[in-house]
């Protein structure tokens, strides 16, 4: 049986920590410091090919955000976050024969990132739309990551194609920040807000675009490391894990066996002897999921006790409390108030 989902399993590329701590020093802010703030051991940074649990980078993105003084720092780390940041798979995106392919091989596998999203790519009516929607939900992050991704796509786009994207479109789920403007600025287009999910759309014929380090064998290898790291980070798409994945992208409004069974396209019938033969049961894993939720935003968020009943799925706050109680024996605030000590 695979193991449930864990927020505290090493999956966020070291890279990544590492471009958000050379940018905060570029705000005044340094690196000891904000480690300290994030409750994050330096020494955990010390390896180049070393991984963050999700706990340890939301943390210390919380803290750059909360010091550098810029509700932007997602458009700006974005913007940082190159070719290289993305260690294998940049590797492989810049020797891909032309952007589709490219973009194929980033769809394939963009896991071995340890991304807090879900990626699709749709083409229809001559445009490619790259789709993004959180895995699981990260609260007051959401804006500062989905600002990172879709940013730090569009600069390597760029940089792939040598050009600037002629009939480029960009949409964000969250609404439109103060700093609106900004977008614009980075994208050269008016973001659109309060859209169904965070969206990057260009025109089709961009995909068909040679690269000019295009290098067959180079993708070959880093298609072999891909696989070897998707199995060594047990990131594959099983469908418990993919059961785990639908609840954690619907906080507040888990669906019932009958609704799980039709997002995952199979009947109820065969998901429940699934999860049987693994040894659980589907309200075992939404159980398992809204624990693990719970114990992650009363660690990492200032979420008042009714804000996370509400995301997990309860509509009566007493209920959520029972519920903790008999997970962990204690109650939601004597927990949190712990933690904080």
């Amino acid at each position: 049986m695979r193991q449930a989902f864990d927020f505290s399993a090493e999956l966020v590329p070291v890279a990544y920590a590492e471009a958000l701590l050379q940018l905060a020093e570029e705000y005044g802010v340094a690196r000891d410091a904000l480690c300290v703030a994030a409750r994050v051991r330096p020494e955990v940074l010390a390896s180049p090919t070393g991984r963050l649990s999700f706990v340890d980078f939301h943390q210390l993105s919380q803290a750059a955000l909360d010091r550098c003084g810029d509700p932007a720092l997602g458009l700006v780390l974005g913007q940082r976050l190159n070719v290289s940041t993305h260690g294998i798979l940049g590797y492989a995106v810049l020797s891909s024969a032309n952007l589709g392919t490219a973009l194929q091989f980033a769809l394939r596998y963009y896991r071995v990132l340890g991304l807090a999203f879900e990626l699709e790519m749709i083409e229809q009516d001559g445009h490619a739309e790259l789709r993004a929607v959180e895995s699981f939900p990260m609260g007051a992050q959401s804006r500062f990551a989905a600002e990172g991704l879709l940013t730090s796509i569009h600069t390597i786009a760029r940089f792939l194609l040598g050009d600037d994207l002629d009939g480029l479109a960009v949409g964000f789920a969250h609404a439109a920040p103060p700093y609106a403007e900004r977008y614009r600025e980075v994208f050269g287009v008016p973001a659109q807000f309060e859209q169904a999910c965070h969206w990057l759309r260009l025109p089709s014929h961009y995909l068909q675009r040679s690269m000019a380090l295009a290098n067959p064998a180079t993708v070959q290898m880093c298609e072999q490391q891909c696989e070897a790291l998707l199995a060594s980070l047990d990131v594959q798409d099983a469908l418990l894990t993919r059961v785990r994945r639908l609840l954690l992208a619907r906080p507040g409004d888990f669906p019932d066996l009958d609704g799980a069974a039709q997002a995952l396209h199979t009947s109820a019938r065969s998901l429940r002897r699934h999860l049987s033969q693994l040894g659980t049961s589907y309200q075992q894993v939404l159980d398992d999921v809204r624990r693990r939720l719970a114990l992650q935003y009363l660690t990492t968020t200032h979420l008042p006790l009714f804000e996370i009943a509400h995301l997990l799925g309860y509509s009566d706050p007493s209920n959520f409390r029972r519920a903790f109680r008999k997970w962990t024996g204690k109650l939601p605030s004597d927990y949190r108030h712990e933690d904080i000590r």
